[in-house]
């Protein structure tokens, strides 16, 4: 396998037809064929077929183009890494960032990182992990902070906890439900989601144990704003972290229902590839995020104060954010698991 072969079959993936991948990748459309054919032929596997619809890959085709992408997103990173360097550029920085954190500090860790490091141009996905997960897998994001994966990702993926965050059920003001008082009054409703509920503990409990006798109707939205729009205009009910809570409520017009029950609380991780170290930019980035929330937690203005109090578990800045480059947030993980959460006091 050559890399100008891999490259070409990650074209086709990404424009669906040889054509417009050769165009991509600055190639004749019979120079694009013939790097395919000999990646078929070096593999003695058939990797697409060319239907009426268009480009098709096979199984086999589905499964290399999974680790080509790995191969060119890592050369990419390499070939920004040394342009920045040697001066040249500066690499971007790819960040799946959570809702929640976008809404209360984001712009000041951003403030921050370009005091620090003001060449390097941001990227920002929402940091929901139908989003995440492909980006992160492919190379295509540099780390995410948000929800930790389901365990069952846990191989390809290093987790370093940062804090862990509980959670309210919320809905449009003068809503029906408005004033339900349990978890048994909500059978009937139905719920938006800003993630898959399999993937996430805090739903398995909620919608398994507590309404197991009457299984709602959980809509998905991958995206904050649709979430968001959702609960505002129709009687569906959401789940929200605390920290979000405090910052859109009122000006969202939602209300938090005065449960008995507690739910279960969700953790928000730093999320990175297996095993491919974080870059200076990076570590920058994840010590200015450190710097705003224990700036926050012992802010003089009690609404931002209030805000990041509902944190339940915040890690020790020095074990979530001193690193340089040299490490995998694996290698900073298991430090992270060693030293715990650092336990807060509820306001």
């Amino acid at each position: 396998m050559k890399v100008h072969q891999l490259k070409a079959l990650v074209a086709v993936g990404d424009h669906g037809s040889i054509r417009a991948a050769a165009r991509a990748v600055g190639l004749s459309p019979a120079a694009a064929t013939k790097a395919v054919r000999e990646l078929e032929q070096d593999l003695n596997t058939l990797l697409i077929t060319r239907e009426a619809k268009g480009v098709v890959f096979t199984e086999a085709g589905r499964a290399l183009l999974v680790h080509a992408r790995l191969v060119a997103g890592q050369l990419a990173r390499a070939q920004e890494e040394m342009d920045m360097l040697t001066g040249r550029q500066h690499a971007p920085l790819r960040i799946g960032i959570g809702a929640w954190i976008a809404l209360a500090c984001l712009g000041d860790v951003v403030n921050l990182f370009q005091q620090r490091m003001p060449a390097v141009r941001l990227e920002f996905f929402e940091g929901i992990l139908t989003v995440s997960i492909p980006r992160l897998r492919d190379g295509t994001l540099d780390f995410c902070i948000g929800r930790a994966c389901p365990p069952s990702m846990h191989g390809d993926f290093d987790h370093v906890p940062l804090f862990r965050t509980s959670s309210a059920v919320v809905a449009r003001q003068g809503h029906p439900m408005a004033g339900s008082r349990s978890l048994a009054e909500l059978r009937s409703a139905q719920w938006v989601l800003n993630w898959t509920p399999a993937d996430e503990p805090l739903a398995d409990d909620l919608f398994v144990r507590y309404l197991r006798e009457h299984m709602p109707t959980v809509h998905v939205a991958h995206s904050f704003v649709i979430a968001m729009s959702l609960i505002r205009h129709t009687d569906m009910l959401g789940l929200m972290a605390w920290p979000l809570v405090e910052a859109v409520a009122s000006r969202e017009r939602l209300c938090v229902l005065p449960l008995a029950e507690t739910l279960n609380e969700a953790t928000t991780s730093l999320i990175s590839r297996r095993g491919d170290p974080l870059s200076a930019a990076a570590w920058c980035f994840i010590e200015c995020f450190n710097t705003v929330i224990c700036s926050a937690l012992n802010s003089d203005d009690p609404e931002r104060r209030r805000m990041f109090q509902s944190l339940d578990g915040v890690l020790l800045s020095e074990v979530a954010a001193r690193g340089h480059g040299s490490e995998s947030v694996g290698e900073r993980g298991e430090v992270g698991a060693a030293a715990g959460f650092v336990e807060r006091q509820r306001p």
